[in-house]
């Protein structure tokens, strides 16, 4: 009995469902349907102009460092035991300055030597003077024959040539006692020590570098793709990390044997300006290798949306549409554009934040 009246509810819901559901397909299907609303265009009067391409400057950049174009190796003339070296590196220095002092006991010893050397010829020599003159009067009166007054005399010369041998090594000897204290012969910068106290200096082995101020340049590196495209004078910008600015100079060398690793070769650069400077200062280089056609735009017309620049161009129909450009070289008033416009296309020339897309823009082309 109870199941038999809980069929027949079940029955009666769906029955009001269904026409439930009729009344309301009845009403939609007679409802009129909504129109869309036609919205007038924004119209703006406003200045166009066209994409038109232009040349351009190719440039490559690179990086590098100053170097002082005068390094010395500060080498010894003589072979000593250094006694000291009272300079570091990094000091800066003065022409005349000590750079390093040698052990003199041997140049001071040889001196020694040289001396009683002469004295020992003087003595010769004034005896055989005296020899000679002697056999000289006994040659006039006759008592010595003419060979032994020849032999007497070619004795003396003999004793006069060793005493000038002997006074030739003494000022030899003296002139070492020059080398015990090397002196800079330039102002500049002592880059590094090779020795220490204590080290034996030899002739051709350096002991200090330095590098003078007054001759610095900017080094860098030039793939061998991009080295016949420079020439040797032309002007080129160097920024430096260090200082924070631009610097012009140009090239003074290119040195014409590469790196057979890297193949690359090597650049050096004047620079015009060399106050602050200091040698291994980081910066880097830009060399116009060539020009080539591009669109170049004016500031003016850049408009930001959502973070990227780009300009409204304008299609045939005089409607507006903001385009995303990617932009190159960029100069004080203009910008050159790598991708987004093309040649011959319009947009806007002047950057109005009320321009949306689709809207209307009335007036002539204005060529740039």
């Amino acid at each position: 009995m109870l199941k038999s009246k809980k069929s027949k509810l079940a029955i009666w819901l769906l029955a009001s469902a269904s026409a439930v559901a009729l009344v309301c397909i009845f009403l939609n299907y007679n409802q009129e349907p909504d129109l869309p609303v036609i919205k007038e265009p924004v119209i703006h009067t406003l200045s166009v102009s066209k994409i038109v391409n232009v040349e351009v400057p190719v440039y490559y950049s690179t990086t590098g460092s100053v170097i002082s174009d005068d390094r010395i190796q500060v080498t010894s003339r003589i072979t000593g035991y250094i006694d000291e070296i009272p300079v570091r590196e990094g000091q800066q220095i003065r022409k005349g300055d000590l750079l390093v002092s040698l052990d003199s006991a041997d140049i001071d010893g040889a001196i020694q030597q040289a001396e009683a050397g002469v004295n020992k010829s003087r003595s010769a020599l004034k005896d055989a003077q005296i020899d000679f003159e002697h056999y000289e009067v006994l040659f006039k009166e006759d008592s010595v024959p003419e060979n032994a007054l020849r032999k007497i005399r070619l004795q003396r010369d003999v004793s006069q040539e060793t005493l000038n041998a002997a006074l030739a090594a003494l000022k030899t000897a003296k002139s070492q006692r020059q080398y015990v204290l090397i002196k800079s012969p330039v102002d500049g910068v002592v880059v590094d020590c090779q020795k220490r106290a204590g080290d034996l200096a030899t002739p051709g082995f350096p002991i200090i570098s330095i590098e003078a101020e007054k001759a610095l340049l900017f080094k860098s590196f030039v793939p061998e793709s991009q080295i016949q495209k420079l020439v040797q004078g032309d002007d080129i910008t160097v920024f430096i990390d260090a200082l924070g600015k631009t610097l012009n100079g140009n090239i003074s060398r290119i040195v014409p044997s590469g790196d057979p690793v890297t193949r690359s070769y090597e650049i050096k650069i004047s620079l015009n300006n060399m106050t602050d400077l200091l040698p291994g200062m980081f910066g880097r280089v830009r060399f116009q290798v060539g020009t080539e056609m591009s669109p170049v735009i004016a500031r003016a017309a850049i408009i930001e949306r959502g973070g990227l620049r780009g300009v409204f161009v304008v299609n045939a129909e005089q409607r507006a549409h903001f385009r995303w450009l990617r932009f190159g070289k960029e100069w004080p008033d203009r910008l050159q554009v790598q991708a987004g416009v093309s040649q011959g296309e319009r947009i806007v020339a002047d950057s109005v934040s009320l321009i949306h897309d689709g809207d209307l823009i009335t007036t002539g082309d204005r060529d740039e």
